[in-house]
């Protein structure tokens, strides 16, 4: 189970901004509570724990974030100086090539370029049907892991291709922790 750990950060984002991300210094912690630092006030805030780890909810409003320990802020990284420069089939290489953090257990998905998938939103929207068109990786930041994304060209709205997470990907038939079929599936 994850904890909270004195010294580190943790953020959430806002429920009606992602861009919004709202971050803690933890400053002490009991069994039962952590101390931190937000917006430059000390406070306490009793510690939860669910499958997923600790959490706390410092506010008590509809829409307050809830920091939990599985997020944690990354270190910021320094640019590294570059004595020489690669050489141009390194670079070429480089530029092409990714690495795919997808569990290798036997409901992985390999996800291709001309893949058709369908996407299921529920009972009131219809099956979307699309085809993976490309891949772009994102680089980690202080929020957030990299991420590889595939590029899907849905048939309804072919000029607005979108981004679908790799692990947001699944097998027909796959359902949720909680049972819901709902997500993006490859087809065939």
């Amino acid at each position: 189970m994850k904890k909270f750990e004195i010294g580190k950060e943790y953020f959430d984002h806002s429920v009606c901004n992602y861009d919004c991300v709202f971050t803690i210094k933890i400053i002490k912690r009991t069994e039962k509570t952590v101390t931190f630092e937000r917006n430059g006030k000390t406070r306490r805030a009793k510690l939860f724990s669910d499958e997923r780890g600790e959490y706390i909810i410092p506010d008590r409003y509809s829409m307050a974030p809830v920091f939990r320990a599985e997020c944690k802020v990354q270190p910021e990284e320094e640019a590294a100086a570059e004595d020489s420069a690669p050489a141009p089939a390194e670079d070429a290489a480089r530029s092409i090539s990714f690495d795919v953090d997808q569990p290798t257990d036997e409901s992985a998905v390999v996800v291709m370029v001309g893949q058709r998938v369908e996407c299921v939103c529920g009972a009131c929207y219809p099956v979307q049907a699309g085809t993976v068109i490309g891949f772009e990786s994102s680089p980690a930041t202080r929020f957030f892991l990299s991420c590889v994304y595939a590029v899907i060209r849905w048939e309804d709205r072919p000029a607005v291709p979108e981004r679908v997470r790799l692990s947001d990907i699944h097998r027909r038939g796959w359902r949720s922790a909680n049972g819901s079929p709902l997500g993006v599936f490859v087809t065939g």
